[in-house]
């Protein structure tokens, strides 16, 4: 075996050899600097191995990192669109209650009770609203007056739509067909009497 085949044999089975021979064989130049080149290596691939397993561990942390901010940006954009479900759904069921309507804002300035009219797409719904207080806010829009002839129909409470794009005779076409009551429009005044269910 010649020297540099005895160096390797010696580095990879040292309990092999003495301690007398090793030191024998690195006293040997030629020998001693075979051996420094070759932990010159090993430390060079040891330092490659830790600098590549420090760069592992510096990448795994990037993405978890970049895995929660994702996390935490999808919470949140779910977290809105839910609440921009609900919003609409509020304003759906509530949105318009209360006259957000102009048409609707002045039928309750007119003394109908917030709550009772709504406006959808230009209609204004009365719900449950009395009659004398449909025709103010009609009569207001249309520029009459209200005359009621008798108190019989002042009082009636009705369930109707009225389109303020309409004219004022479509309207109180509509209302006549009602019973009890009969609507007709003289000049500037809605004159309105009861109809006794007898005649």
């Amino acid at each position: 075996m010649d020297k540099l085949e005895l160096l390797l044999d010696m580095i990879e089975h040292p309990e092999r050899y003495s301690e007398q021979q090793i030191h024998d064989l690195l006293a040997d130049e030629e020998v001693r600097k075979h051996y420094d080149v070759m932990v010159r290596l090993r430390e060079a691939y040891g330092m490659e191995c830790k600098s590549e397993r420090v760069k592992n561990e510096r990448m795994k942390k990037e993405k978890y990192e970049l895995f929660f901010i994702r996390k935490i940006a999808a919470v949140f954009i779910v977290v809105a669109f839910l609440g921009g479900l609900a919003w609409a759904g509020w304003r759906e069921l509530w949105g318009d209650w209360g006259g957000s309507d102009a048409t609707a804002q002045k039928s309750v300035s007119s003394g109908v009770p917030a709550g009772m009219v709504t406006a959808v797409d230009s209609l204004v719904r009365f719900a449950d609203v009395r009659l004398d207080s449909i025709l103010a806010v009609v009569g207001s829009h249309y520029g009459k007056q209200v005359c009621f002839r008798d108190d019989g129909s002042r009082a009636m409470r009705l369930i109707t739509t009225w389109n303020p794009a309409d004219s004022l005779v479509v309207f109180i076409e509509h209302l006549n067909r009602f019973d009890y009551m009969q609507l007709t429009l003289k000049e500037d005044t809605i004159f309105v009497e009861s109809i006794n269910e007898e005649e």
